[in-house]
């Protein structure tokens, strides 16, 4: 069952990130199975998908292919291909295919078959411009009404994601709009009255469409848990956040029971949220221990999406852009170069401002004492990874009097405030692990970020730049070459 229309408020921003590939596997083999003539060749291809015999659909697809066949017939086996492909997290293999084909095929239909399954490609590896862009071409290619809703679903969630709620609510208002007026699948006309209803605040109704599912015996474990995530994000709505953590605990054992990290993710990230609304910050950090675990189970899936995805693209781009002017890149290299300059410049410039220092205030013996132990725990316990560590609470935490005797002990024995203090910790056990751990390189800058300490990309890259006048990109890249 695809992912409900929109979360709560407090999640929003976090929605495409946590996109499930299952969710795309699940709305792809759901419409394939709905565009197809049942001849016999379909039927001997849909035999081997259900018996999860893939690796024997394919070598049947490619022997039909060699044949004499209809350029109309080759399409339809292309596309069976691309599933398959998909269907095996070939995503690189799956694009070619699916792109290879598109540049063959006219007919509009076909086209928009591709294009939506290259739309969902690109949704799996989390490049959701590029999906956004392929799920346009199949609505606007696309004649069969439940392509196009399926579509406008999937683009509601993309834009969403990219904090554009008013081409997301047109794109659901479009779903709602074709499924009102024709007798499509009902399940699917279920589906976008529940997202309609709480796109216009009728919790209500999102509300009972949701407990039929979670009532019903025979839906689906993934079915069930996207209900009680839906039930609870109403509840938000309504203010009652209390209520909302049981549909959200509810949410987090069924997706744990999938023992799919991405969902656990979603889960575990949901109730953080609403707990710390709630002002127990205690049980959010429970929360964020199985967050980070998630996190941890989910490296070994995603590497390798990534790997030669981008490459298909690329190439393919490059052999139709042959006659593009090479100046326009130079100038913009030049230009970037220059604001790099300026940027640095500035950057030396102000490192080099000196301080006014203030007046210099008499600190006991004890008290010095008590703040070089403090400061030995927390470098080799390394409790500068704790989020939102601030000079109050480290003052609190550790018995020192005055945040004022902490600020100044940092200055004369560091030479920086206590805030570039720690996130020099951070970014120097970034930079360590980074140089050491090559399983740490292929995380993604927000969790390596979350794992050093930051509560941000933005201000982890800002800290690491300012210690060693590179981003962590660019160190990432020189380590892997």
């Amino acid at each position: 069952m695809p992912r409900p229309f929109k979360i709560s408020a407090i999640n929003q921003g976090n929605l495409l990130r946590n996109i499930s590939n299952r969710k795309f596997l699940l709305i792809f083999v759901f419409i394939s199975n709905c565009l197809f003539s049942q001849d016999s060749i379909q039927q001997k291809i849909n035999y081997y998908i259900s018996q999860a015999k893939l690796d024997s659909a394919k070598t049947f697809i490619n022997s039909q292919l060699k044949g004499s066949i209809t350029s109309e017939v080759k399409s339809q086996l292309s596309y069976e291909l691309v599933k398959i492909y998909f269907m095996q997290s070939s995503y690189d293999e799956a694009l070619k295919e699916a792109l290879n084909s598109l540049d063959t095929v006219k007919d509009k239909e076909q086209r928009a078959k591709f294009n939506f399954m290259i739309g969902v490609i690109y949704s799996a590896v989390k490049d959701f411009d590029k999906s956004i862009e392929y799920f346009d071409l199949a609505v606007k290619d696309s004649e069969n009404p439940s392509l196009t809703v399926k579509a406008h679903l999937l683009l509601s969630d993309l834009y969403l994601g990219k904090n554009d709620s008013l081409n997301s609510g047109q794109s659901l208002t479009e779903a709602y709009k074709i499924t009102s007026n024709l007798n499509l699948d009902v399940q699917l006309t279920k589906h976008v009255d529940m997202q309609y209803s709480f796109f216009s605040g009728n919790y209500k109704r999102c509300k009972e469409l949701n407990f039929e599912i979670v009532q019903d015996t025979t839906s689906f474990l993934q079915s069930k848990s996207y209900a009680y995530s839906m039930i609870g994000d109403c509840l938000i709505k309504q203010d009652s956040l209390i209520e909302a953590t049981k549909y959200f605990d509810e949410f987090l054992k069924l997706t744990v029971e999938t023992k799919d990290p991405e969902q656990i993710k979603v889960s575990a990230q949901k109730l953080i949220n609403v707990y710390e609304l709630l002002g127990d910050q205690e049980k959010a950090n429970a929360y964020h221990k199985i967050y980070n675990e998630a996190v941890n189970d989910s490296l070994s899936f995603s590497v390798e999406k990534y790997r030669d995805l981008y490459n298909v693209e690329r190439i393919r781009e490059l052999k139709k852009a042959e006659t593009k002017n090479m100046w326009r890149n130079i100038i913009f290299c030049g230009l970037l170069i220059f604001l790099l300059s300026i940027a640095t410049f500035l950057l030396v410039k102000r490192k080099n401002v000196k301080k006014i220092p203030g007046k210099k205030i008499s600190i006991s013996t004890d008290e010095i004492a008590k703040m070089n132990v403090a400061i030995n725990e927390l470098t080799s316990k390394q409790l500068f990874l704790k989020p939102n560590i601030t000079r109050k609470s480290f003052c609190e935490d550790s018995k020192i009097k005055s945040e004022r005797y902490l600020s100044q002990f940092i200055n004369e024995k560091y030479k920086k405030s206590f805030s570039v203090f720690i996130n020099d910790l951070r970014v120097e056990f970034a930079y360590n692990r980074l140089q050491n751990e090559s399983r740490f390189r292929n995380y993604k800058i927000e969790e390596i970020a979350k794992e050093s300490g930051f509560g941000s990309k933005k201000s982890f890259e800002r800290a690491f730049f300012a210690k060693y006048s590179e981003t962590p990109f660019k160190i990432i890249s020189k380590l892997n070459n």
